[in-house]
């Protein structure tokens, strides 16, 4: 696998279930040539991933994954190459880190009220460096019975028009977009055939405006994409001449039956994807020169 990378992957900083350093150590078990970290409206975890990075020989891309929202539909662009150490970035995502905090306990305090046996205490249960997510709530409902993965209680309990759904503050795609950019990294739109499940085409084409909005590129390999979601991603980076990125979104234990690297199986994102990435920023670079 040493053409092969993984561009989105979780922490315990978000809501992984690998430490920052158990994550490098299995994705230089994998193979990988390159990971990028992309915890959800953090970089806590990036210093420890670097340093792990070092000792394990696999390069790390500073990444974070962001929540915007468009046409009511949320919708997740992932950040790469970012400057992890750029204080405007850091202080929007204490603001974002701050808005997950009061969803989180709003949701907590709906599913209580709906009977389920959950309260603000089990918080308490996460690390206070952790940047909790909707996905470690999941992780306890299926814990106490409530379904067998995340993905299921996500959809049953958390997701939009659900007992337990609480519409998270966030900032503007457009916002995203620059704060990144200012941060000297690159956008991507992530899965979007997420954004809106019941609307193919409108999956397709809140990802159009959001790449002539400025996003750098999508995802085009993604481990949830069938032959057609993989053809039409490539067709948008084509007809856009955008980059392309992909990824496993793994989240360790959390997300059962997904690895790194290979996804559900047959994942393969290649190395050219970071070249590509790479011959952008530098001709970004020097263009300011």
């Amino acid at each position: 696998m040493k053409n092969i990378v993984d561009l989105h992957a979780h922490t315990v900083a978000s809501d992984g279930s690998c430490t920052p350093t158990e994550l490098v150590r299995y994705a230089k078990e994998k193979g990988l040539a390159a990971l990028a970290v992309t915890d959800h409206d953090t970089v806590a975890g990036l210093n420890e991933a670097k340093e792990a990075g070092e000792r394990f020989g696999v390069k790390i891309i500073p990444g974070v994954e962001l929540g915007t929202r468009v046409d009511g539909c949320d919708v997740h662009l992932v950040a790469l190459f970012i400057d992890d150490k750029n204080e405007e970035l850091l202080s929007s995502l204490d603001e974002m880190s701050e808005c997950r905090k009061v969803r989180n306990l709003k949701m907590i305090d709906k599913l209580k009220a709906a009977g389920f046996q959950i309260d603000r205490s089990d918080l308490l249960k996460f690390r206070k460096d952790q940047n909790v997510a909707r996905g470690l709530i999941a992780q306890l409902l299926v814990d106490r019975g409530y379904g067998d993965t995340t993905k299921e209680v996500t959809t049953k309990y958390l997701g939009k028009d659900t007992v337990g759904y609480v519409e998270k503050e966030v900032f503007s795609p457009e916002e995203c977009i620059r704060l990144v950019h200012g941060a000297g990294g690159l956008v991507f739109v992530a899965h979007l055939h997420q954004i809106d499940p019941k609307d193919p085409d409108h999956c397709e084409e809140i990802c159009r405006r959001l790449i002539e909005l400025g996003a750098d590129g999508l995802e085009t390999l993604y481990c949830e994409f069938d032959d057609h979601w993989r053809a039409v991603t490539e067709k948008i980076a084509t007809d856009y001449g955008c980059l392309r990125s992909g990824g496993s979104d793994f989240h360790g234990r959390i997300k059962k039956g997904l690895d790194l690297a290979i996804g559900y199986g047959d994942l393969k994102v290649p190395y050219s994807f970071v070249e590509a990435m790479e011959e952008k920023l530098e001709n970004n670079r020097k263009g300011k020169n």
